[in-house]
């Protein structure tokens, strides 16, 4: 087999009826009618690219060419000045984040100290007074005494529910009681509950749920109608709750008080079944919270056990506010750590920065990219942080141990732990953890379900030539070089050089074919619309161009290539406008207004086959590889060929028959199953249309060898590829060509596609266990996935192409002339 170039003549227009077979000689290949085969001069890798090793190779064996485009990476390379994989923590990070823990820990040790709930409840207490007084003032209270505060507030809101306090055991325990005077959610729905039933909710001494109506006496401050009642239930009870909060007009100083919103939770959830007790004596989350609110449990012991006269510590709402300021107290150590450890971070990346791009002013920090210095989402950064908080956390237990010991203490210890301290470990340790998982579960390569997914959504309808595929794939490296050139980040372009080394790579590789020593597959821009210039002069038709700028329009750069330097690309984005900056300026059939009315059109048409804007069309896609190539649809005939040229390989299939033979068929000719190392189906439908391609409905354009894959844009392949397919023929053939019988055409390929997935999916079912089996033995797998995953898989295929299907119908009716339908399925 030759290894000169072929030339675009022979590419596509040599329509010699032929396929390559593994000696390289021709044999003559029946195409039913439906147009000519394209001879390529091609020569097969032993690796099936980007789909995995096959276990035979065709033709001689040929390595690729050293360049994939001419003149453009070696200058790239010679650029690239450092690795632009992501920063790693090293040991002078790693010294300074222990440091700033012991700091932190002796901060701790030294100022914090020990939980103070006596100090928490004067902190509270104080606060609350403060904040009752100035209520007050704001209803027309002229004084300073809180007794005067309290009075006006009871006596300008008084509460329905306060006349049962005695329904709930007086004054001491009725602020618990009853539900409608915690301090929270539930203080709420009780509170407007009771303005509209007239019934007030709480417990009985022994716990259980109990329901009284509110007396005649408290009636009067029910409201009268809807407004009054929403109105006394919420506004009304705020500020009845703000005269409660220091005490109650009979108990002041230190009197009741409320619950606050963790002493209501604890005492709603004591009320149910599972919680409650029969007796006051029995002991239970009952008695528990009841002790902690009117502060016995907190209080002081002698030795007999008596609670200390004028120990009791209330935990109510005045003690939760209080709270708030012990673990601000906490709280300052873990920000100092935190901010010496991002501080250095900062300072030293900068610094790096810096002296790297050799800035000597502070016009020039703007070439610093923020990513490079920012603390915060770097492996390096978290890794810091882990480490500062862990040894924070490892100085602050220590400390409270040994004092507990010495005081022979054992509350001591938990009164002297830095909570928060523990709290920002344990949330540095998940996120470091995920993020680590993360990076080792994202295995380079794609799966089997990615690839069984993405060779279902290869319609057959849209089709480009070899050379207009070129042309495509040479607007995607632009793309690409052109936002390189406009990237004022330098380490940010190298990273971008990187990735497109890799697609550039990726894309020749599964083109497999011989290019000359001096040439390169994508065209420089002078070469690149010369020949898009020769390709429409004489009036020729131009559907193709509009297909492949639909095509690179939803081309989105830096996304995962699946090798082992995806990670290193997290984070890049497009900054540039090829196709507005120089494709529409150099030629003259798509202006900008045509290319964002083509981009709308497909995004309206996703959004219409989605059935909404912001839903994913679950598992129809994982990945970023679809097959742009062919306009990002491969080819439609491969399951008709696959027989024949199996057979000729060698392939015993005489038990099988329709979908069945095709699918093993293209399985033989992509090197056997997924799961034993081979490319699967859609590797044979690689091969097949890498051999010769069928000539194409819209505009006579012949179809793109499928082995020229695109890493293109969007992972959800059978949405992807029908929105596209609608909108072009919408767009494109219809409002703009008036082509109804192409698209005819199109509407009539789709009907078969659907008709044969129907088959497989029907096939697939039967290979589900508990189902009956297929009589000819298919298990379902040969693809690598189970077959209920297959089943499913297909089957959301056949719902999104059904849809599309449709639209195409109402615009074919829309043009009022005929066109020939398949019969349509039954879903």
């Amino acid at each position: 087999m030759s290894s000169a170039m072929p030339t675009p003549v022979m590419l596509a227009m040599h329509f010699e009826r032929r396929i390559l077979t593994m000696s390289g000689e021709s044999t003559e290949l029946a195409t039913d009618g439906f147009g000519s085969l394209v001879q390529y001069d091609i020569s097969f890798q032993k690796r099936t690219p980007l789909l995995g090793t096959p276990s035979f190779t065709l033709g001689h064996e040929t390595s690729r060419g050293k360049e994939t485009s001419a003149g453009i990476h070696e200058t790239l390379e010679e650029e690239v000045d450092w690795d632009p994989s992501v920063d790693k923590a090293d040991r002078l990070d790693y010294l300074v984040a222990a440091a700033s823990g012991v700091i932190s820990g002796f901060i701790d040790t030294l100022w914090v100290g020990e939980f103070s709930l006596d100090r928490a409840s004067g902190w509270g207490e104080d606060k609350v007074e403060r904040f009752v007084i100035r209520v007050a003032r704001s209803e027309g209270y002229n004084g300073d005494d809180l007794a005067g505060a309290i009075r006006k507030l009871e006596k300008n809101h008084p509460f329905a529910a306060d006349g049962n306090a005695n329904a709930f055991g007086g004054g001491l325990q009725h602020h618990l009681r009853d539900f409608s005077h915690h301090f929270g959610i539930d203080g709420v729905f009780f509170s407007i509950f009771t303005q509209f039933t007239g019934l007030v909710v709480g417990t009985d001494l022994s716990g259980a749920l109990r329901v009284v109506p509110v007396p005649k006496s408290n009636r009067s401050f029910i409201g009268k109608n809807f407004q009054e009642k929403l109105a006394f239930g919420t506004i009304g009870w705020f500020f009845h709750m703000v005269s409660d909060m220091a005490g109650s007009g009979g108990s002041l100083m230190g009197g009741t008080g409320i619950p606050g919103p963790i002493v209501s939770l604890i005492k709603d959830v004591s009320a149910l079944p599972f919680f409650r007790g029969t007796a006051a004596e029995e002991p239970g989350l009952r008695l528990w919270v009841s002790k902690l609110f009117n502060g016995t449990l907190l209080a002081d012991h002698d030795e007999n056990g008596r609670i200390v006269k004028g120990s009791a510590r209330k935990f109510d709402l005045r003690t939760e506010i209080g709270m708030l300021e012990e673990i601000g107290r906490q709280a300052l150590p873990v920000l100092v750590n935190q901010c010496v450890v991002r501080g250095f971070y900062f300072c030293r990346r900068a610094a790096r920065e810096i002296r790297d791009l050799d800035i000597h002013g502070v016009a020039e920090l703007g070439r610093i990219a923020p990513e490079d210095i920012l603390p915060w989402g770097t492996p390096a950064m978290r890794r810091m942080v882990t480490v500062s908080s862990g040894i924070f956390v490892g100085v602050d237990i220590a400390d409270a141990a040994v004092r507990s010991i010495a005081s022979r203490d054992p509350v001591k210890f938990f009164l002297r732990v830095n909570y928060v301290g523990i709290a920002a470990f344990t949330v540095a340790c998940v996120v470091d953890v995920r993020a680590t998982l993360e990076n080792e579960s994202s295995t380079p390569g794609e799966g089997p379900e990615e690839t069984y997914e993405r060779g279902l959504a290869d319609l057959g309808c849209l089709k480009l030539d070899f050379m207009q595929a070129r042309i495509l794939h040479s607007i995607e490296h632009a793309i690409v070089a052109y936002d390189i050139a406009e990237e004022g980040h330098p380490k940010r372009a190298a990273g971008k050089r990187a990735w497109l080394k890799e697609w550039s790579n990726q894309v020749v590789d599964a083109v497999s074919l011989v290019w000359a020593a001096d040439a390169g597959y994508f065209l420089p821009d002078d070469t690149l619309y010369a020949k898009i210039g020769s390709r429409l002069g004489d009036g020729k038709d131009a559907s193709w161009l509009w297909l492949v700028a639909m095509e690179a329009g939803r081309f989105r750069p830096y996304g995962p290539l699946h090798c082992n330097d995806d990670g290193e690309y997290k984070g890049l984005k497009l900054c540039s406008d090829y196709l507005n900056d120089v494709f529409c300026i150099r030629q003259d059939v798509i202006g900008t207004k045509e290319l964002a009315d083509l981009e709308h059109a497909v995004d309206g048409a996703r959004a219409r086959l989605d059935g909404s804007r912001g839903r994913l069309v679950a598992g129809v896609a994982c990945s970023a590889i679809i097959v742009a190539a062919t306009g990002g649809i491969a080819a439609y005939f491969a399951p008709t060929i696959a027989p024949t040229l199996a057979a000729a390989l060698g392939l015993e299939a005489s038990a099988l028959h329709g979908a069945a033979l095709a699918s093993a068929s293209l399985a033989f000719l992509g090197g056997g199953a997924i799961a034993a190392g081979g490319a699967g189906m859609a590797g044979g439908t690689m091969l097949i249309a890498g051999g010769g391609a069928i000539l194409g409905a819209a505009g006579g354009t012949g179809l793109t060898a499928a082995a020229s894959l695109a890493l293109s844009t969007d992972g959800r392949y059978v949405l992807e590829e029908c929105s596209k397919l609608e909108a072009f023929c919408q767009t494109v053939l219809l409002d703009r060509n008036h082509d109804v019988r192409s698209v005819s055409s199109i509407y009539a390929r789709l009907c078969r596609r659907i008709v044969e997935l129907e088959a497989e999916s029907e096939s697939i079912r039967l290979a589900i266990p508990g189902e009956e089996k297929d009589p000819h033995g298919k298990d379902g797998t040969e693809e690598g996935m189970p077959a209920n995953d297959m089943f499913k898989a297909i089957n959301r295929t056949i719902k999104v192409m059904c849809k599309c299907r449709n639209d195409l119908a109402a615009a074919l009716g829309e043009t009022n002339q005929e066109f020939s339908l398949l019969p349509l399925s039954t879903r």
